[in-house]
């Protein structure tokens, strides 16, 4: 791959495919050195960029490793939280010590970062291959008295009963419920140390979504919109909510007589308008789903903001994975900064 090109688009902003990078290897690195060495100011932090997505932080050296943490030092003292989208999956444990949930989840080489950055290395953690999915993941700061673990341990990832081969559906469904017993156990385990654990999934691909809540060792609520049969406890906060799974009771046949045009849009206009309207005039609640039960119970990522108490900083973590197969590659805008 030409890495000069590769920086160079990168230098000019214009929208660089970091899947590209995955063949990137030592020859790369020494061609992204010698712009960093003898490239200009603009082309030298693209280069500084492209390094650390092939290398990660090791790739750097020390002169610009130890550049790159006094910048994110500098950004740490006036950082702001802001509202995480894309936020996915988190556990929740109300607790100040960092170093307690590191443990917890077996990371290490914690690295410090603000929020943003920590935002935009989670966001970017599916772009890549085998374990590069699984290697980082990103412990928030304190916010409002809850450390958030964006990610799972290596361990969790990786559960025995997982079937690699996940192209017949049933392997799949197979694979999920591991996952399941996995999460529960896993907040179960993470109560026994912290008091209470909570666990929020919600897709932003389609509407699946769950939460898992445990307190002093027991399980107190279990949700998967997937099995609703699975259910185990119930909360205080999803009272006045329908669970997910649960249909709307409307009136049978009341939306047969919307009129289709040839805009497909005024039927959806209508549809929606007819159906909130339904609503109101029935009294029927709305659904609830993990991020309402997040920002009733802990801390909504999407949610934080300038209001939000934070105290400490972030960190951004290796797994057994990372440690095992390599950094992870993750292409961050944050690093062409001058």
């Amino acid at each position: 791959m030409d890495m000069r090109a590769a920086a160079e688009t990168l230098a000019a902003g214009e929208h660089f495919d970091s899947w590209d990078l995955d063949e990137a290897g030592p020859e790369e690195l020494a061609e992204l050195r010698e712009i960093r060495r003898a490239g200009n100011p603009v082309l030298r932090n693209a280069a500084r960029a492209l390094l650390f997505a092939v290398g990660g932080p090791d790739a750097l050296g020390e002169y610009d490793l130890a550049l790159v943490r006094r910048l994110i030092r500098g950004k740490l003292a006036d950082d702001v939280p802001v509202p995480m989208e894309f936020c996915e999956l988190w556990y929740a444990v109300p607790t100040t010590d960092q170093a307690a949930v590191l443990d917890a989840f077996g990371l290490s080489d914690a690295e410090p970062v603000t929020m943003s950055l920590g935002t935009e290395i989670w966001s970017r953690h599916y772009s890549g291959l085998g374990h590069q999915r699984c290697a980082q993941v990103y412990v928030s700061p304190v916010l409002d008295g809850w450390t958030l673990v964006f990610g799972n341990a290596s361990q969790d990832q990786h559960p025995p009963g997982i079937v690699e081969e996940r192209d017949l559906y049933a392997n799949v469904r197979a694979n999920e419920a591991v996952w399941r017993r996995v999460t529960r156990e896993r907040c179960v385990e993470l109560s026994r140390r912290f008091g209470t654990a909570h666990f929020y999934f919600t897709s932003h691909g389609d509407a699946s979504t769950s939460w898992c809540i445990a307190e002093k060792g027991e399980l107190v609520r279990f949700y998967d919109v997937s099995v609703p049969e699975e259910a185990v406890g119930e909360l205080a906060a999803e009272a006045g909510y329908l669970l997910p799974h649960e249909e709307v009771p409307l009136p049978e046949g009341w939306a047969d007589d919307i009129e289709h045009t040839e805009d497909p849009r005024d039927w959806q206009r209508e549809w929606f308008r007819r159906y909130r309207l339904l609503k109101t005039e029935l009294g029927i609640p709305d659904h609830c789903d993990a991020e309402t039960l997040a920002e009733a119970l802990s801390v909504f990522p999407g949610k934080i903001g300038p209001h939000t108490h934070v105290e400490g900083n972030g960190v951004i973590a290796l797994t057994r994975c990372g440690r095992e197969y390599g950094h992870p590659r993750t292409l961050l805008t944050g690093l062409t900064y001058t």
